[in-house]
């Protein structure tokens, strides 16, 4: 039984892997944008939530643009594209910078690891979101 239910599993996601896998490159790149330009701000003396919000927008971009060509290889339809990728990422950036703002002061953690967490929580929905949602 266990078998039967691994194999259905293998087979309803197996189509889908090779576009996860590009998903995952193309949202760690963006990601290592985003992160990198937060710490640059950072060490530049801005203040946590400015430069999250900043370097949220840095991700955005980079992100869209990788998802849109790489990921999902969608040339057309860029203007509905944009607008569901806007709907979606406000609400991504909101939930982002209040994950930030929860982990750095209510649980102590130092805003570096604060925006790795929220990064981390907010994509771990979003695949399924650029696809059934974004890039239809």
């Amino acid at each position: 039984m266990i078998t039967h239910h691994a194999r259905r599993a293998y087979n309803t996601l197996h189509p889908h892997i090779p576009q996860l896998l590009r998903y995952l490159m193309s949202g760690g790149s963006a990601a290592a944008l985003e992160l990198g330009s937060f710490q640059l701000m950072q060490t530049a003396g801005l203040w946590y939530l400015a430069a999250g919000i900043i370097s949220s927008c840095v991700g955005l971009l980079s992100a869209f643009t990788f998802h849109k060509y790489f990921v999902f290889q969608k040339k057309e339809n860029t203007g509905s594209h944009v607008v569901r990728y806007l709907i979606l990422q406000g609400l991504n950036a909101l939930a982002q910078v209040g994950l930030l703002f929860v982990f750095v002061e209510y649980f102590g953690v130092a805003p570096f690891l604060g925006k790795i967490l929220a990064i981390g929580v907010v994509v771990s929905w979003n695949f399924f979101l650029y696809k059934f949602f974004v890039y239809v």
